[in-house]
This record gives C-alpha cells, sequence and structure tokens, in this order.
C-alpha cells in the first residue's frame, strides 16, 4: 500500500541547474546587457536609414517637379507674345510739347533720399501730407502747354477724377505704365495706339495739388509699382527745358 501511495503522488520537477551555472559567473549580466543593446542600436541604425533613403527619394521627386503655389504661380512659354525683359524698355522722352519751356515742379518721393528731400516731395492736402508718387513739370510763364506720350504704346485708360483732375494711362512693354494727370484737355480715347511725343492732351490745374497751378503731374509704374521717372527719362532731370 505504501508503495502504491508514493507511486500516485507527484514527481517534483527538478529545475536546469545549468542557467544556473550561467547566470552565476560574473561576465554573465554585461554580456546580456551588451548583446541586448547591440541589438537595439542595430535596430534603430536600420529604421534611420529607411527613413534618410525615404526622404531622399522624396526630395529628388521634388526637385524634379515644377511646385506651384498662389503666390507664384507656374507661368506658360508664351512664344512671339512674351513679355521683353526688364531694363530693355526705351528711354522715355520727356512728356511736354515742342517748344515749351520748363521746369521741375514736385520730384518723386524716395524712400532713400535724405528727410529734407522727402519733405519736399510731400503733398498737403486736407491738412494731411502725403508722399508724392511721381513728379510734376511746369511751363517757366505758367501757362498750359501740350502734354505728349513718354513712349509709344496702348491708351488704357482716359477718366475725369473729382481729385487729380483728367487723366490718361499708356500702357508699355515690360509691365510699364505712364501716367498723366492735372489735364485740362485730353485727345486720345481707350485703346489709341499712340507713338513717342504724340500730343495727347495740356497740362491744367487739379483739385490734390492745388498749390501747384498749372502742371502736369507724371507717373511711371512697373509692375504695378510707382518708380522714380528720372531713371527712365532721357538726360536726367532738366533745371530748365526748350524742346
Amino acid at each position: 500500500m505504501e508503495d502504491q501511495k508514493n507511486q500516485n503522488q507527484p514527481i517534483p520537477f527538478k529545475k536546469s541547474s545549468s542557467w544556473k551555472k550561467v547566470l552565476g559567473k560574473k561576465w554573465a549580466f554585461p554580456a546580456i546587457y551588451i548583446g541586448t543593446a547591440a541589438i537595439i542600436l542595430a535596430f534603430v541604425m536600420w529604421y534611420q536609414g529607411s527613413v534618410m533613403n525615404t526622404v531622399s527619394n522624396m526630395t529628388n521627386v521634388k526637385d524634379n517637379v515644377a511646385v506651384t503655389t498662389p503666390e507664384t504661380p507656374a507661368e506658360e512659354p508664351q512664344g512671339d507674345e512674351a513679355v521683353p525683359v526688364a531694363g530693355t524698355v526705351q528711354p522715355l522722352a520727356w512728356p511736354v510739347g515742342k517748344g515749351v519751356q520748363y521746369e521741375m515742379g514736385m520730384s518723386f518721393y524716395d524712400e532713400g533720399a535724405s528727410k529734407d528731400n522727402q519733405q519736399k516731395a510731400l503733398v498737403k492736402y486736407n491738412n494731411s501730407f502725403f508722399p508724392h508718387t511721381g513728379i510734376d513739370l511746369k511751363s517757366t510763364d505758367g501757362k498750359g502747354f501740350d502734354v505728349v506720350a513718354a513712349l509709344a504704346g496702348k491708351v488704357v485708360k482716359v477718366e475725369n477724377d473729382p481729385l487729380v483732375g483728367r487723366v490718361v494711362e499708356i500702357e508699355h512693354a515690360d509691365k510699364m505704365v505712364t501716367s498723366y494727370q492735372s489735364l485740362e484737355n485730353v485727345v486720345v480715347k481707350p485703346g489709341d495706339q499712340v507713338t513717342q511725343g504724340q500730343v495727347i492732351g495740356s497740362a491744367g490745374r487739379s483739385e490734390y495739388e492745388k498749390d501747384s497751378g498749372v502742371h502736369l503731374h507724371f507717373e511711371v509704374r512697373v509692375d504695378g509699382k510707382s518708380v522714380n521717372p528720372d531713371q527712365y527719362l532721357i538726360q536726367g532731370e532738366p533745371e530748365s527745358k526748350n524742346q
């Protein structure tokens, strides 16, 4: 009976002592730590290499594709109708008729000019001061005179403004527009093609520059921005001219 009882009892599990022997060595834990660290480092390096390779491929694709944004839309070739590059525009003639002695009035407000010159280029209107966006030309005798196109182009605007008087705007190459204001009368209409030196009207007065008397207010705009006309006019600023 005792033998049968002993046979029915579970045999206790004997753990292997081999791992205990290995773990009991001084080098065991350092070896396990170094091995684990090596595996983790290898995985990290593989992952970084994979990410860098993906980024490199995306960059190569981006370099070969024209990216279009709302601010800089892609431009299509325009063939023979393409606008000439900046700097090729013909010099502007002084927009004053032949036989007229004239001189410079108020000059263009230049942000790079001295404070004194900037103050002289401010228009006083309705108890406020405004930068002068062009140049004023007037005859030495204070009388009206013929106003001519400074450059060949297409008339794109003719209007009567309550502040600056009658206005004519002419469109040229290189995204340039010349504007003639304070006119007494106008002899051209929108859509007309004019030549350099062609009479487009006569100088008069304006409410905006009332103190300037009879004069021509002349502006030059490039790509929609007012620029100093002196840099485009032939022979620079006149002290007094007789054409």
